[in-house]
């Protein structure tokens, strides 16, 4: 049974801060999957592990690491938790 990964980030937006789900096919560092979650084109720390967007006006990190099998993944999917 192949695993993913079902990664919770803590996004910055302003003053503003809320989580966002993501299910990853491999495992990635924190960055890994900050840079692929957001796009991001460099890495630009805020603070230890915690990202910079392109603009250096909104942040991200993440906030837990599961892993998760296929099946799992797919009820997320169908539930509307992920996308």
């Amino acid at each position: 049974m192949s695993k993913k990964y079902l990664v919770k980030f803590n996004c910055i937006i302003g003053e503003y801060e809320h989580l966002e789900t993501y299910i990853f096919d491999k495992q990635m560092s924190e960055y890994g999957y900050c840079k692929k979650f957001w796009g991001l084109s460099k890495k630009n720390e805020l603070k230890t592990n915690v990202f910079w967007d392109d603009f250096e006006m909104n942040a991200i990190e993440v906030y837990s690491e599961t892993e998760i099998t296929k099946n799992q993944a797919n009820n997320l999917k169908e539930l509307g938790v992920t996308s």
